[in-house]
């Protein structure tokens, strides 16, 4: 089972350590930027923006941004799976379900497309 994971197949053992591991990228991510805040705590608009200029920083928002997308696409899918059932909720399941999963990749194909956006000003 652990063989099909370096394969890049898409299994559960794939999600399981992928959302995890999206979640050690965000969580280094906001530790950084918690550090840059605590020693600098009075910051203004032109360090924090010298700070978001630097390239690896640049870099990391995007891994971030796409971290975050594909962690809540993954959460909510299983959310609305487990818990959007015929037994849970009865016949809306049917539409709620995937209105749910379809507004979660809107939301993070949204995230995407800001991060670029605001990136490339």
């Amino acid at each position: 089972m652990v063989t099909k994971l370096y394969k890049l197949k898409k299994t559960g053992v794939f999600d399981y350590v992928f959302v995890r591991v999206t979640a050690v990228i965000q969580a280094v991510y906001f530790s950084v930027i918690t550090f840059y805040w605590l020693v600098n705590r009075s910051f203004n608009y032109e360090q924090l923006t010298s700070f978001f200029d630097i390239l690896l920083i640049e870099i990391f928002t995007v891994i971030v941004a796409f971290s975050i997308a594909y962690h809540s696409i993954q959460g909510i899918w299983n959310i609305a799976t487990d818990y959007l059932t015929h037994a849970q909720i009865g016949v809306s399941a049917k539409v709620l379900r995937p209105l749910v999963i379809g507004f979660s990749w809107f939301q993070a194909s949204g995230l995407i497309i800001c991060s670029f956006y605001i990136l490339g000003n």
